[in-house]
């Protein structure tokens, strides 16, 4: 595979008008990536860009839920978006698909909430490396330029879940270039960046983060045992979508695992100096257990935060949800579990 810089193949582009919106008209202070991780506590994925409300479809959220997920006891809303289908033949991000990112933030923001704006096109990228470097260089062009004056409250994670094609060794080189892009306009905004295979933490040795970069923040995902959190799924491997009846009832040596696993992750981050955000974690209702579900989920969570990470549950709504869309009501035990009463 040929691997080729980043920053090169978006050069020569000329970015679109940045109109800034009323929220990101409040002007940038920097913030320690350590202070930020504290600050951001808690948080929920919401609204995903497979939602039909981002290309003027039919949907159940609301942007008023922002104002619940506050009142909830949220300090933090990872939004993950699909951005490559809305650039155009000149690697510009459509006007309209901005008003909505703008519409999200301002909401967002308007509630107190900090708001991570995460590229989430992971599996193209995966299958097309070549495709997904140009395509990605023209996002962050247009997304850092756009958000230059957004409040610190306001953060970038460059790509959900390398993986594939993309190995650690592509990985490290498009970071750097990556970084370099968002640098131009936003020298000391926090960066969301994680590891290769799907942002997993033994990966972490193997990301190569620039020394003279003190605005970055790590992440990882964590859904072990998978076999429990994703049995059912249909999009797991062929052996975990037979799974059913996988049950994780909280024994010591579960509980140990988790810890062990987070203990590894806090090691890599004290020698690193570099804190760390659990940008994912949660477990598919389709045959777990709600007991189990919500028991696995504060376990997650407490060994979270009291390892000093910053967490975000997946997801909102659906097989993993914190809130039932239809109903209009949280799903209680699993917001017990993460914002404890």
């Amino acid at each position: 595979m040929r691997l080729f810089s980043l920053l090169s193949l978006a050069a020569a582009l000329t970015l679109s008008p940045v109109v800034a919106s009323a929220q990101t008209s409040t002007s940038f202070k920097a913030i320690s990536p350590e202070a930020q991780v504290t600050q951001m506590g808690a948080g929920v994925n919401v609204i995903g860009g497979y939602d039909a409300w981002w290309d003027g479809g039919q949907t159940q959220f609301s942007l008023s839920d922002f104002g619940k997920i506050r009142a909830a006891g949220f300090s933090t809303v990872r939004i993950p978006l699909f951005t490559f289908k809305h650039l155009d033949k000149d690697g510009h991000l459509d006007a309209d698909y901005f008003k909505r990112i703008d519409q999200v933030v301002d909401a967002a923001l308007s509630n107190g909430l900090t708001v991570i704006l995460d590229e989430h096109d992971f599996e193209t990228c995966a299958k097309d490396a070549d495709a997904c470097a140009s395509s990605l260089s023209n996002v962050w062009y247009e997304l850092s330029a756009h958000f230059k004056s957004a409040p610190n409250s306001v953060i970038f994670e460059l790509l959900n879940e390398p993986n594939g094609q993309v190995d650690d060794k592509i990985w490290n080189s498009w970071l750097v270039d990556l970084l370099a892009i968002v640098r131009e306009t936003n020298p000391e905004r926090n960066v969301i960046i994680g590891p290769t295979h799907w942002n997993s933490r033994n990966d972490l040795p193997l990301l190569k983060l620039p020394e003279n970069d003190r605005h970055i923040i790590v992440t990882f995902h964590y859904y072990d045992p998978f076999h429990f959190t994703h049995q059912g799924a249909s999009w797991a491997d062929p052996e975990t979508q037979k799974l059913s009846g996988i049950r994780w009832q909280g024994k010591p040596e579960e509980i140990a695992a988790i810890n062990a696993d987070f203990d590894k992750v806090a090691e890599w981050s004290k020698a690193s100096n570099r804190p760390i955000f659990l940008g994912e974690f949660g477990a598919y209702d389709k045959f777990g257990k709600l007991e189990d579900r919500a028991l696995w989920t504060r376990t997650v969570s407490e060994s979270a935060h009291k390892h000093g990470f910053a967490t975000a549950y997946w997801y909102w709504d659906g097989g993993f949800g914190v809130y039932d869309a239809e109903k209009k009501v949280w799903v209680r035990p699993i917001l017990d579990a993460l914002i404890p009463k």
